[in-house]
């Protein structure tokens, strides 16, 4: 067993598999870093360029702008999920790499004067680029490794895994912050933008370089297109949503929880952090000690995960999860109990020793509310890293490989549907009234989701092998046609 083997735990995978988990170890943590660099700021940049210097002025308006780009996000995500089905996930991952970039590029040109338009076109593609890249990193992993390492019992190594590469992903998020948020002050918002478009385009090439299919996942491929053209995959991954019970409450519930996940990312939890924090080096360096305990817990959680029954504690993981019902009721409450400061002239300030350089920076008003919030992050986060991994155990072996893009992005797709209203909505509430109501309502649908999850494992869990007879017409009629042959040799007997 190799050290590499150990530390993914994948103890007695194939080279294969390990090859796969090896890929997604070094590309997903180049991901992370690439965009991770500027979220503390992008969404606060484009709001103040919208607000004439005023980032909440500008919500309202980006709350439209989101609206656009989802509606963007529900034309294409399907139709590019099973376009990965069906020429491979590379092309497509590399295709939404490039409009990230363009989307990059386009950011940094803004000002107050720019037109609506301008705006329109980055959140279009934003838009575009999600749609692509929605469900294809983990379909192309998880199609090759079902072929990769068939022997992995309840898929606990998968699991395993998966903890192991939140971990990557999370440490990456974590380092970039703070010298994200320091090139932001020192060089400005827009060149951080144009150095992300830069390696966009260069993980692009990466991409078609590296991610390739293994022989056997890439033969099945070209039989299924012979069996069906793209057009029968688009009906299949539609038609599988109502093949069973199970799958139907299991990503109806989903779809509430992650469009309430969206609009909670999109809308809420950057205002959330700046309303307490102030200042753009303040955020980022919060952030990074909310980041620091997540990186063990991350690569703990796939081990720990192995506890747990996914029927029983799905449901209730997801209560507890950041974004769900638990932690947007208090954070509805502090914001009522504890109102935010009014201005950042009471900075605290923890210094690097011997140098200028800060590693975290606070209002003092604020610092009881931001260690409760500290509290309520990390935990909710091992909760939602808990169901995460539990679920995409069971999911794995439910899906078909010869649509699993089409549903891992037909459920993106679903998820933007039921995020439009709710996210125009919530940007008028807070608008109006402050972040406390709309808080309250993101709540309560995300409780509407969590007892749909609940109500899916009340039905038995189907198998992929079981689903393909209903989902290929081909392979049904064969089957008829055997139990009638079946039939018939048994009349002459």
């Amino acid at each position: 067993m190799t050290r590499l083997a150990r530390f993914l735990g994948l103890e007695d995978a194939p080279s294969n598999a390990l090859r796969l988990a090896r890929i997604m170890a070094i590309l997903m943590p180049s991901y992370a870093m690439a965009f991770s660099i500027s979220t503390t700021f992008w969404l606060i940049f484009i709001a103040e360029k919208l607000g004439n210097g005023s980032y909440m002025a500008g919500l309202s308006t980006v709350g439209l702008l989101v609206v656009i780009q989802l509606v963007i996000q529900v034309v294409l995500d399907y139709p590019t999920g099973s376009l990965g089905d069906h020429i491979g996930q590379k092309f497509v991952i590399a295709s939404a790499l490039v409009c990230y970039a363009l989307m990059f590029w386009l950011s940094s040109t803004v000002t107050e004067d720019s037109s609506l338009y301008t705006f329109a076109a980055i959140y279009a593609l934003l838009g575009a680029a999600n749609s692509q890249e929605s469900g294809a990193w983990g379909s192309w992993f998880d199609s090759n490794y079902r072929a990769a390492h068939p022997n992995d019992e309840d898929r606990k190594q998968y699991g395993v895994f998966q903890g192991k590469l939140g971990m990557l992903f999370g440490l990456s998020n974590t380092i970039v912050l703070i010298p994200g948020g320091w090139l932001a002050y020192s060089l400005g918002r827009e060149w951080v933008f144009q150095g992300q478009a830069v390696i966009c385009v260069l993980l692009a090439l990466v991409v078609l370089r590296y991610l390739n299919d293994l022989p056997e996942v890439e033969q099945k491929r070209k039989e299924d297109k012979d069996k069906s053209d793209y057009t029968q995959l688009l009906k299949d991954g539609v038609s599988f949503l109502g093949s069973d019970r199970f799958i139907t409450f299991m990503i109806a519930g989903q779809v509430l929880l992650f469009s309430i996940t969206t609009v909670y990312i999109n809308l809420v939890l950057f205002p959330f952090y700046f309303v307490y924090l102030l200042t753009d080096i303040a955020v980022a360096s919060y952030r990074t000690f909310l980041y620091v305990p997540q990186v063990p817990l991350q690569e703990r959680s796939g081990i720990w995960s192995r506890r747990f029954d996914p029927a029983k504690w799905i449901p209730r993981f997801e209560l507890l999860s950041v974004g769900a019902t638990i932690p947007l009721v208090v954070m509805a409450a502090l914001l009522v109990v504890a109102p935010p400061p009014a201005t950042a002239d009471n900075l605290v300030r923890l210094m690097f020793p011997g140098s200028e350089f800060v590693i975290l920076e606070a209002p003092l008003e604020s610092i009881p509310v931001l260690i409760v919030i500290a509290v309520l992050f990390v935990f909710g986060f091992l909760m939602g890293t808990f169901a995460g991994i539990l679920s995409q155990r069971v999911l794995i072996d439910v899906i078909p490989n010869r649509i699993r893009n089409s549903v891992y992005s037909l459920r993106p797709t679903l998820i933007m549907i039921a995020a439009m209203p709710i996210m125009a909505v919530s940007g008028e509430m807070i608008t109006t009234y402050g972040l406390p109501p709309a808080l309250v309502l993101l709540a309560s649908i995300s409780f509407a989701g969590t007892l749909l999850v609940w109500k899916a494992f009340q039905y038995p869990i189907p198998k992929a092998s079981d689903l393909e007879d209903i989902l290929i017409p081909e392979k049904t009629e064969d089957v008829v046609e055997e139990k009638r042959m079946e039939m018939g040799t048994s009349e002459h007997v």
